[in-house]
């Protein structure tokens, strides 16, 4: 109606969240754009072939042929939820947090009298959710504080909502890998949740607010 009555600053009113968004720096990232641009089929290839990859990796850990390890997440235990909990709730400060999950993370490395693998593995209690962990630390996506979604069976998460170009700021796991390498002369081994997996698990909308 405000529109067949000639009002036609109902139109800006209603086009400002799709100017808004157009023209938001936290939707579109230059840099993003820039190396989507430069990419190249040479991208896509490796500068070594397996075998030459294979030896390098054979020389670096010195394992035998076939090594003893583990894969996948160690339990959430009731302790690291609540350490997590209460860091989210504010009753424990980050340093503490932090202080948490070291311990955490050196419990099995540590204990050797239990596990005595060849090729230790790091056991994340550092992230939530294989999927929920990184897209906290990309830009490009946001939360939900109770939009829970089934992801298999009884398991629920909180899946990252895609609104704007990804990209990594910083470093993500580096710092807690390199702690865990440091309590051990065995080659400690980590888990990346791969980009299929995030896309897969995500949900795209350009509905949202910048």
């Amino acid at each position: 109606m405000r529109l067949n009555s000639g009002d036609t600053a109902a139109l800006a009113e209603w086009s400002a969240p799709i100017q808004a968004r157009r023209h938001s720096t936290r939707v579109h990232n230059p840099a993003v754009e820039k190396r989507l641009a430069a990419i190249t089929a040479q991208d896509s290839q490796r500068a070594n072939v397996y075998e030459v990859r294979a030896e390098a990796q054979r020389a670096r850990f010195k394992l035998p042929a076939w090594p003893t390890t583990t894969i996948g997440s160690f339990p959430q235990t009731t302790e690291i939820r609540t350490l997590r909990l209460d860091f989210k709730k504010g009753n424990l400060d980050a340093n503490n947090y932090r202080t948490g999950i070291a311990e955490h993370i050196s419990r099995p490395l540590l204990n050797r009298n239990v596990w005595d693998w060849m090729c230790w593995y790091m056991a994340r209690p550092e992230r939530n959710d294989m999927v929920e962990y990184f897209g906290e630390h990309l830009d490009g996506f946001v939360f939900t504080q109770n939009g829970w979604v089934q992801s298999y069976g009884s398991r629920c998460v909180k899946p990252p909502i895609v609104i704007g170009d990804v990209s990594r700021p910083a470093p993500i796991t580096v710092e807690w890998a390199k702690y865990a390498q440091s309590l051990t002369d065995k080659p400690v081994k980590g888990m990346l949740t791969g980009p299929v997996t995030i896309l897969c698990w995500s949900f795209p909308r350009e509905d949202g607010q910048p």
